[in-house]
């Protein structure tokens, strides 16, 4: 035998000892790593389709009780809302709740839809930009059942420069004042509206409408179409139906699912501006005796 070859027999001897002292020390740890991949690939996929089912039930229950809603029977509606809200998946929980005061709204019972509305912007475990929808819509409503002081309770705090919804919070309090009587506060607050640059397009008319109405350069005749907060250019809000079989909605268990205003100030601010008024024509640019009564479609979309 040569050299070399006794040389490579010795090698591939302490080679082979090697990996059974590799094997004998890790065997079990590589098995159990191993395991735990392979189970937790399983698992992962299994809960993906869950996950997946529990949200196309929850899509299917809302879009249920959404009927209810369409064919007048909005106690059915709400009972069908509040337990989807108690055992939905994702954000129809967030969208169950949103969707119980717009149809309290839709039927007129104010007083039940503000205690709706305000019950989800009181809830912090609720995304913020669902919670002003709360409060905007309940300061809409509150224009023609309420005071200034409690749309301004709910509107106030939108107002800020860099609030997206700002200008419909700032239009329903100043609807508010003009209803009131109080026109120096409103000819205030659509002045704002009016210099400003980025104002959705119902919002930014109603302002030019009542700014000539108190001036008197408007006929007291436009005082109803001044007084509507209706908006046919106005994006969904943030409790509209989720679109598709609701796996998209149901992931989103944080309630990222809500309609989030992309640009402060852009028609997605306007979302929540769609109340429709029964108004009274005021004389002499007088505020209208009775402002608005939000209005919200079966989908729990603004109707506009």
């Amino acid at each position: 035998m040569s050299d070399e070859s006794f040389f490579r027999e010795v090698s591939e001897e302490l080679r082979q000892d090697r990996l059974k002292s590799i094997w004998t020390r890790f065997g079990a740890i590589i098995i159990a790593v191993v395991a735990v991949v392979v189970l937790g690939t399983a698992g992962y996929v299994g809960w993906e389709r869950y996950a997946q089912s529990q949200a196309n039930a929850s899509g299917d229950r809302y879009l249920a009780a959404q009927d209810l809603v369409t064919s007048g029977d909005v106690d059915g509606a709400v009972l069908a809302f509040r337990e989807l809200a108690a055992d939905g998946w994702g954000a129809y929980p967030n969208l169950a709740r949103m969707s119980i005061a717009n149809a309290y709204a839709s039927e007129g019972r104010s007083d039940e839809a503000v205690a709706a509305y305000s019950e989800v912007a009181a809830d912090s475990s609720v995304p913020a930009a669902l919670r002003e929808m709360a409060d905007l819509h309940a300061a809409y409503i509150l224009v023609d059942s309420g005071s200034v002081a409690d749309v301004r309770a709910k509107a106030e705090r939108l107002t800020g420069d860099d609030n997206a919804l700002r200008y419909a919070a700032r239009d329903a309090i100043g609807l508010a004042a003009w209803k009131a009587g109080d026109t120096e506060a409103a000819r205030d607050l659509y002045q704002s509206i009016a210099d400003a640059g980025d104002v959705p397009q119902g919002i930014a008319q109603r302002a030019q409408l009542i700014l000539g109405l108190i001036s008197g350069a408007v006929p007291a005749e436009a005082a109803p179409q001044a007084a509507s907060t209706q908006n046919e250019n106005a994006t969904p809000d943030a409790a509209s139906t989720p679109s598709g079989n609701g796996a998209e909605a149901g992931e989103a268990a944080d309630g990222t699912a809500t309609t989030q205003p992309e640009a402060a100030g852009s028609d997605a601010g306007s979302a929540a501006t769609s109340p429709t008024p029964d108004a009274a024509a005021p004389s002499n640019g007088s505020p209208a005796s009775s402002a608005a009564e939000p209005a919200t479609d079966n989908t729990g979309e603004t109707a506009n």
